[in-house]
């Protein structure tokens, strides 16, 4: 079975996920050809075919138009039938004659190939590809993420409305994104499966002391700086915390275009001294940053599941995170970790606090039930297996 997988670029070095995936998937019998819009590293460890797109010039309207005839000629005399058809769906679509043949371009690179199953492994990636796979005679997957579902739909409402209707087979981080999408025009009756994100046990060992707080409380959140994830609420955890007259820090690792409103936050509320900014820290750092952690903190308005809260599970880390939908299925409340009311600063700290005070038998008890259901239910060698069987099916 020949699988394309349709991505931003192709994987680089330092992208172990979607390396992962493509190298399971040519081990189980499967010819993966990756379909890219920019150029990437491709390791000698994957072995695979990539193409990528040929480039549009918005910076230069003299190469485009010397370009972009060119190919369409190239295209359509080496792959008349397959351009026509797609041709003919964007027309039929409603699209302009500019806006179609614009569509044979952009997926000139793909029309070229013989595929069985093209799979986007991003929502976003649909945009403008939703006719591609009917044209070469392909099924069409795709899989759901938590920025997808939840934030670009916000900017650009109705932006999947034909896409939903093209889609044969649908991946989910959560039940929640598979659901919200439902209520957004995914026919309900479109299979899915859902397939949960994954830890590497090896890179993510049980921390020396799980359950133990220092003096000191140091708190932990990693993760890009936007707003969904509402720094604004743990940051007033803090505020709140040091108001009991319990000593904190807390550190964030991530990058992000929110820093300076967030650096300005914590300055309002006079925690610049209790509130670092790391920036965007490799795996082996935040390994290092879990390990000296207490509480791994979470505030997020909305999650698709969120790894970093696998990971600090994995790591036997106390977690505290909002009752954000994805989240809700990441940990289990008093088991292990804890939820809390979402934009609720005092609930959040009134949670620490309860955290702080109990038993550290405990909280052992809570971070190693965590680590447990980890290992059984979170896995590598689970999602393969799962990963093998969605694209089989």
């Amino acid at each position: 079975m020949k699988i394309g997988l349709v991505l931003p670029e192709a994987p680089q070095y330092s992208e172990t996920f979607f390396k992962y995936k493509i190298r399971n998937l040519i081990e189980a019998g499967f010819e993966v050809t990756v379909f890219s819009n920019k150029p990437g590293d491709n390791s000698d460890e994957i072995k695979c075919k990539i193409k990528n797109a040929y480039p549009v010039y918005e910076e230069s309207k003299f190469k485009q138009l010397f370009f972009v005839p060119v190919i369409l000629f190239r295209t359509f005399l080496l792959n008349y039938k397959k351009s026509k058809i797609l041709y003919e769906l964007e027309r039929s679509d409603g699209n302009s004659f500019s806006e179609s043949m614009k569509s044979v371009y952009i997926n000139s690179h793909i029309l070229s190939e013989k595929i069985d199953r093209l799979h986007f492994g991003f929502m976003t990636m649909t945009l403008k590809r939703e006719n591609v796979a009917k044209a070469i005679d392909a099924e069409m997957s795709v899989s759901f993420r938590g920025y997808d579902i939840n934030v670009y739909p916000l900017k650009n409402p109705g932006c999947y409305d034909k896409a939903w209707k093209k889609i044969d087979k649908v991946h989910t981080i959560s039940d929640y994104l598979r659901d919200k999408a439902v209520k957004s025009g995914l026919p309900e009756n479109v299979p899915f499966e859902k397939i949960t994100p994954a830890i590497d046990l090896r890179q993510f060992s049980l921390k020396s002391e799980p359950g133990k707080i220092n003096k000191k409380l140091n708190l932990l959140t990693v993760g890009r700086l936007n707003w969904i994830k509402d720094y604004e609420t743990a940051i007033s955890v803090v505020g709140k915390l040091k108001n009991k007259g319990i000593e904190v820090t807390y550190n964030i690792a991530g990058s992000g275009s929110e820093l300076e409103r967030l650096t300005f936050c914590a300055y309002q509320l006079g925690l610049e001294k209790d509130v670092i900014f790391h920036g965007k820290k490799s795996h082996s750092e935040i390994n290092v940053m879990m390990e000296n952690a207490d509480i791994y903190l979470q505030t997020s308005m909305q999650e698709g599941f969120c790894g970093s809260v696998l990971e600090a599970q994995a790591k036997g880390l106390l977690c505290v995170v909002s009752d954000a939908d994805g989240l809700k299925e990441n940990v289990i409340d008093e088991k292990t970790g804890w939820i809390s009311e979402r934009r609720n600063p005092s609930a959040f700290a009134d949670k620490i606090e309860m955290i702080i005070n109990m038993p550290e038998e405990k909280r052992k008890e809570i971070a190693l039930n965590a680590r447990k259901r980890i290992e059984a239910d979170f896995n590598l060698e689970d999602q393969r297996d799962r990963f093998i069987k969605f694209f089989k099916s």
